[in-house]
């Protein structure tokens, strides 16, 4: 069987778990294990769909003199 080691765990959050295993009569392990399994079993909440998002169009069609305009224009500029 696999082994899983977590780091860095809280002492509160140990503490809690401690006192769950007590309360439903298990060892750490086993209410870990316990607590996973109900956690990957439970059914996901569902996802809202995605809101269509608004896109934005250019007036219109940039003409090719336009950019090489706007090229030449940021070229020059360059020191």
């Amino acid at each position: 069987m696999a082994a899983l080691l977590i780091k860095d765990l809280p002492p509160p959050l140990h503490a809690s778990l401690r006192q769950r295993a007590e309360r439903n009569h298990r060892s750490m392990a086993k209410e870990v294990l316990t607590i996973l399994e109900q956690a990957v079993a439970a059914p996901c909440p569902p996802v809202p769909p995605l809101k269509p998002q608004k896109t934005f169009a250019l007036p219109k069609p940039l003409s090719a003199a336009f950019v090489t305009r706007i090229i030449r224009a940021a070229r020059d500029r360059r020191p």
